[in-house]
């Protein structure tokens, strides 16, 4: 029997079986944990150096500007803008007395603002993950600019709209890193920090000195979050120092700092928009193309239909997992194209 008819034979035990679209794959649960597992190491192993650059940079930039933030309203007020644990605690304290001033509806707004801010990324920046040059970043980095603009020329009177920036600048980068990093806070960035380290010690006393490959690509992938971890909460803490320098110095005027970071992370994006008009628009057919996908449907434009019928590697592996093949008439088989 030669390989050819095995083959053959193969192919046409799985038409009879009937075929299963990556979606219902992604029912099971030991396929779904496995995928996961793969995806998390492929985001810390294996990112462009644009997304390496991204997460950095916006990371950083992003913590000192909501440090900063945090210290002048606190020089100020003497209450934290950048997160609601301490006014969602403080409306309970101040209803009963237990701290001063007492008018508890000055934390009950602050957290609400924040709750608003929050909101309204969610208007802006519809879908998780980092999606430069496709998600509209630089509206919402623009929107926490001006925010804080306003809190400066009304020198700081009204702290709330302080929050709502804060909040809308900790929805984007938590949509956008999918939980992983965080800029106006730093509980989960010391949480992650510290468990990421006990992973790494644990694996070593664990596996001795011989490690599998998965178990090192694990490692690998833990020693850059403590890294990036590491880097955050610094910056969260420069920004502190910032803050306070500049309030002692400059008073309310201070706030012109992180307004000019996140104003200049705007432009920025808008820069990379211009530049990569090209590869953001491939990216976002590969995108679309890949969903159809999975969810049993096929490309519906000529568009999508000539992605699929590239070479690059993102189109390669959408006809891998359809078992569809490239026909001479440049058409995808069996997957007709539906023009709208």
């Amino acid at each position: 029997m030669g390989k050819q008819q095995l083959i053959e034979e193969s192919e046409e035990e799985s038409s009879e079986e009937g075929s299963v679209t990556f979606a219902e794959a992604l029912q099971n649960n030991a396929i779904r944990n496995v995928l996961l597992d793969q995806l998390q190491l492929s985001e810390a192993l294996s990112p462009s150096l644009r997304e390496q650059v991204g997460i950095h940079l916006i990371g950083i930039v992003l913590s000192i500007a909501a440090g900063a933030c945090n210290a002048i309203a606190f020089a100020k007020f003497m209450y934290y803008v950048s997160h609601v644990s301490g006014s969602a605690t403080g409306i309970g304290l101040r209803y009963e007395k237990l701290q001063k001033p007492y008018d508890y509806m000055e934390p009950v707004w602050l957290v609400v603002y924040f709750i608003v801010g929050s909101f309204m990324c969610g208007l802006i920046v519809h879908s998780n993950g980092m999606k430069l040059g496709q998600a509209r970043y630089e509206v919402v980095l623009l929107l926490v600019f001006g925010m804080e603009m306003v809190c400066w020329f009304h020198e700081l009177a009204h702290p709330e709209w302080l929050a709502a920036a804060m909040g809308v600048q900790n929805a984007m980068i938590t949509s956008w890193s999918t939980a992983v990093v965080r800029t106006t806070h730093m509980t989960g960035t010391a949480t992650d920090l510290g468990s990421s380290a006990g992973r790494i010690v644990m694996r070593f006393i664990r596996l001795s000195i011989h490690m599998e490959d998965d178990d090192w690509n694990h490692h690998v992938a833990d020693r850059k979050k403590l890294v990036l971890m590491i880097l955050l909460l610094l910056s969260f803490i420069l920004g502190g120092f910032i803050g306070s320098w500049g309030y002692n110095k400059y008073k309310t005027h201070a706030l012109l700092i992180p307004a000019g970071l996140t104003f200049m992370l705007g432009v920025m994006h808008i820069v990379y928009c211009l530049l990569n008009r090209d590869k953001v628009k491939e990216e976002e057919v590969a995108e679309t193309v890949f969903r159809r996908q999975i969810s049993g449907k096929g490309p519906d434009d000529v568009e999508q239909q000539k992605f699929v019928q590239s070479n690059s590697p993102a189109a390669q592996f959408i006809r891998q997992i359809s078992g569809q093949k490239p026909e001479s008439s440049g058409k995808v088989a069996g997957k007709p194209v539906v023009h709208g």
